[in-house]
Formats: C-alpha cells, sequence, structure tokens
C-alpha cells in the first residue's frame, strides 16, 4: 500500500522524516503533491504493508501529522 502523509509545518514533516528512517517502513520526504491542499509544502511517501501498521506506527511514535492519504493509481484518498 502507498501512502502520503501531510504535517502542519515543516518543522513536523522533518521530525517525522527521522523517526521513519529508523523504521522498518520504506518512506521519503517529498514536496506534497498538487492534489492535495496542505499547510506544509513537505509530506512523506512510502509503502506499508497495511494501513494498520502505519497507523500504529504514527501513534507509537506521537507524530504530529495532519492527514494520512492511500494513493490509489493517479489519486489520493484520505484514509
Amino acid at each position: 500500500m502507498q501512502f502520503v502523509i501531510t504535517f502542519i509545518s515543516s518543522h513536523h514533516a522533518m521530525q517525522a522524516n527521522k523517526k521513519f528512517v529508523k523504521s522498518k517502513i520504506k518512506s521519503e520526504i517529498i514536496p506534497t503533491p498538487r492534489q492535495i491542499s496542505s499547510e506544509c509544502g513537505f509530506s512523506i511517501q512510502g509503502e506499508a504493508d497495511n494501513l494498520q501498521e502505519l497507523t500504529n506506527f504514527c501513534q507509537d511514535s506521537k507524530l504530529s501529522y495532519e492527514v494520512i492519504y492511500i494513493k490509489k493509481e493517479d489519486r489520493y484518498e484520505k484514509s
């Protein structure tokens, strides 16, 4: 499952990226896609086995994120 997570600020995106780097979830920091409206210009994009794994990681890591989007073909759906 491919995902994009948006954040309220660049600072939160950078903090989250550091935590993702140490995890088993493949991810990278990217400019927020144009199709997604966000306060912040950066997002985390990656792949997880399932939404529950990703949600658990975000909660356990105490990430301050805005929205988790699931990428489906060429569009993004809020989880």
